[in-house]
C-alpha cells in the first residue's frame, strides 16, 4: 500500500462551547469576510476525495468562541466570519452516528466516539491559524487521527460461544483544536462467527501514542473464559492500520489489504494462542493487574471454609467467587456503604483511597465489565438482592432514572434501569459511589 505523509498544523488550544456572535454595525450590515477552504492529498495539489460530512470549527482567539459549519456532498466549503484571528479546524467523515462533539474534563471542546471507544468509520482532521482581514483561501492537507484495528481468528474450537477484544488505553477524544484528550478509556470490539472464522469488521480508535497498550482477546467457552493478553510497549500508532490474526496452529495465511488512501502500510500481527508472538508484540505475563490471583493490593484473607456467592460475608456482600486453585479463590466484594453526592475532580478516588472497613482498604469503583455483569444479573430483579442487603444493614441499590453509579475510576456512570448506557460523569450531577474490591481467599491449613 502506498504511504502518504500528511501535515498537521500546530495551534494554540482554547476551550469554549459558546456560539460565535456576529458583529453588526449601526446600519444592521454585518462586517464579514469570506473564507474558502479546499482539501488536497499533498503539497502538489493532488485531488482529494472528500469524506462527508465535512465539519469546520472556527475558534475566535480573542474570546475563544466556537462557530460550527457543516457541509454535505455538493456544498461549497466556504464560511463567512468577521475580521479577527482564528484557528480553523476541519474534520472529514464526522458522521453523527459515530462521533459526537462534547467537552473534555478540562472544558476543551473535543470529538468523542459515540459508543464503546470504537468507531465504524475513520476521522480525518486538519488545522490552521489565520488572521482574517480580507478574503482568504486555505488549502488543507488532512490526516487520519485514528488507528485502524481488524481481527481475524481461525481454527477456533466449535464449542466457543463468543470472542471479544479489549484495547486499553485509548483516548476518550480528539480536541477540536488538535491533540488528544488526556482522559483514557477501554475500547471493546466484538467478533462474529463467519464462515469457520471469527472476525471483526474494521474498527477505529483514538490511540494513546507512546504508552504501553494492551490488547486482550477473551474466548468464551460457555463454562469458562480464557484471556490472551498482548502488549505494545510503544502503544498503537496514529494513522496505522493493524490486522490481528490468530488460531490454534501455525499455518495461518492472510489475504486482503486496507483500501483507505492515506493510511500507512498495514502492520500484520499474528496472535499465537499457545503463548508465542512475533517480534512486534510480547505476551504480557508479568504485568498483572488487580484481577490476578493475588488479589488487589496483595490482600489475602484466610478463611475456615469458602463462603458462598450472593451472600453477606463478614461486613461485605460477596458477589463473585472464582476458583484459583486448591483451597484458594478470588472474591469480588461490595461494600455496605455508598455516597450520593456531586464529586469534584478526583474526589471519588480520594474517598475510596481513604476508605477502610473490617480491615480492608484499597477500594475502587465498578469496572465497565463489572458494571455490565452487575446490570445483566440484577437490573431486572433487584428485590431479592436489596432485601438481603437491607436485612444486614447494607445500603440498597436504586433503579430509578435519576440515580446512576460511578464506574471506570469515576470517569463514567451506569444505571440499573432501562437500557444499559455508559455516560461520561459530569461535575454538577449527583452520583452514587459504591466501593468494590477483589481479595484472595485461602483456606487455613
Amino acid at each position: 500500500m502506498k504511504t502518504y505523509i500528511f501535515m498537521l498544523f500546530i495551534i494554540s488550544i482554547f476551550s469554549s462551547c459558546s456560539q460565535y456572535a456576529i458583529n453588526e454595525d449601526e446600519s444592521g450590515e454585518t462586517d464579514r469576510i469570506n473564507l474558502y477552504m479546499k482539501f488536497q492529498k499533498n503539497a502538489g495539489g493532488e485531488a482529494f476525495d472528500l469524506e462527508y460530512p465535512v465539519v469546520i470549527y472556527s475558534v475566535d482567539k480573542e474570546n475563544s468562541a466556537v462557530t460550527e459549519f457543516w457541509y454535505n456532498d455538493g456544498d461549497a466549503v466556504t464560511a463567512s466570519l468577521s475580521k479577527g484571528e482564528y484557528s480553523i479546524n476541519a474534520f472529514l467523515g464526522m458522521n453523527d452516528a459515530c462521533f459526537i462533539k462534547t467537552n473534555d474534563i478540562t472544558g476543551k471542546p473535543m470529538i468523542a466516539v459515540n459508543g464503546n471507544g470504537v468507531s465504524d468509520r475513520p476521522l480525518m482532521a486538519a488545522h490552521a491559524s489565520i488572521n482574517l482581514n480580507k478574503q482568504t483561501e486555505i488549502n488543507f492537507i488532512p490526516a487520519y487521527v485514528m488507528s485502524s484495528l481488524e481481527f481475524e481468528f481461525s481454527n477456533i474450537p466449535s464449542e466457543v460461544k463468543n470472542i471479544d477484544v479489549k484495547i486499553y488505553p485509548v483516548s476518550c477524544g480528539y480536541n477540536i483544536e488538535g491533540g488528544f484528550s488526556d482522559r483514557k478509556e477501554m475500547a471493546y470490539i466484538e467478533c462474529r462467527h463467519d464462515d469457520e472464522k471469527w472476525t471483526s469488521c474494521q474498527k477505529f480508535i483514538f490511540p494513546v501514542q507512546g504508552e504501553k497498550t494492551s490488547v486482550t482477546v477473551s474466548i468464551d467457552y460457555g463454562d469458562e473464559v480464557k484471556d490472551y493478553l498482548y502488549t505494545f510497549s510503544g502503544g498503537l500508532k496514529l494513522g496505522q492500520p493493524y490486522r490481528f490474526t490468530g488460531g490454534y496452529d501455525d499455518n495461518l495465511s492472510l489475504n486482503g489489504e486496507f483500501q483507505f488512501s492515506g493510511w500507512k502500510e498495514e502492520e500484520e500481527i499474528f496472535m499465537d494462542f499457545d503463548g508465542g508472538s512475533d517480534d512486534d508484540i510480547t505476551v504480557d505475563e508479568g504485568d498483572e493487574s488487580g484481577d490476578n490471583a493475588s488479589g488487589e493490593n496483595g490482600d489475602l484473607v484466610y478463611v475456615e471454609s469458602m463462603p458462598t456467592v450472593n451472600t453477606v460475608w463478614r461486613d461485605f456482600y460477596l458477589w463473585k467467587l472464582e476458583d484459583t486453585g486448591a483451597g484458594e479463590a478470588l472474591a469480588t466484594i461490595i461494600s455496605p456503604d455508598q455516597w450520593f453526592q456531586i464529586y469534584a475532580e478526583g474526589e471519588a478516588k480520594e474517598i475510596l483511597n481513604g476508605y477502610e472497613i473490617d480491615g480492608i482498604s484499597g477500594w475502587r469503583t465498578f469496572t465497565r465489565e463489572e458494571a455490565e455483569e452487575f446490570y445483566k444479573e440484577f437490573s431486572a430483579e433487584l428485590d431479592e438482592l436489596n432485601n438481603l442487603l437491607e436485612r444486614n444493614g447494607h445500603n440498597i441499590f436504586y433503579t430509578d432514572d435519576s440515580r446512576r453509579y460511578l464506574c471506570e475510576d469515576g470517569d463514567y456512570t451506569f444505571g440499573l434501569y432501562g437500557k444499559l448506557n455508559f455516560y461520561k460523569a459530569g461535575k454538577t450531577v449527583k452520583y452514587y459511589l459504591r466501593p468494590v474490591k477483589k481479595v484472595s481467599l485461602r483456606i487455613k491449613d
